[in-house]
């Protein structure tokens, strides 16, 4: 959605808030936060299957070039690659679910460049992201009964 110039710079995931580093020339818009939320959710929705194998390097590279290593190279000649049907393939030794449906819901807490020509971006999934979209509505509800509006 952003370009071809994107690729992974880093990444973290925990039970509580995540984060990608993505390499990009300039801040998120608002806008581009929502297309990339919506998009990311409407996969998740779409429920994708997610396959999981071993394949050897140069066999793994020749079916899928080298985008394969958007983690990071992986060493050895045997690689754990991942694909997210119709979406991504990479190597990736993580934990991964079988289909997108299991992520729930994702919601994009907040991005930032971290460094010059690096993006991150921050989310929640899950029964993290109801959290959130709960508070969310609150926050909103106390500032219209704040402000005497109507949510409308």
């Amino acid at each position: 959605m952003l370009g071809p110039h994107i690729w992974q710079a880093g990444a973290k995931k925990s039970e509580r808030k995540a984060h990608i580093d993505i390499t990009h020339f300039q801040s998120l818009t608002r806008a581009q936060e929502q297309e990339i939320e919506n998009t990311a959710n409407r996969m998740i929705n779409d429920g994708h299957n997610i396959s999981k194998g071993f394949m050897e390097k140069a066999e793994a590279e020749r079916q899928h070039g080298f985008s394969l290593y958007q983690g990071g190279v992986v060493p050895g000649n045997s690689l754990r690659v991942v694909e997210i049907e119709g979406i991504d393939v990479e190597a990736c030794c993580g934990t991964h679910a079988d289909n997108t449906s299991e992520v729930g819901w994702l919601r994009l807490l907040k991005t930032s460049r971290i460094s010059d020509g690096i993006v991150r971006m921050e989310y929640v999934a899950q029964e993290r992201a109801i959290e959130v979209l709960n508070l969310e509505a609150d926050i909103l509800s106390d500032l219209c009964e704040a402000w005497g509006v109507n949510q409308e």
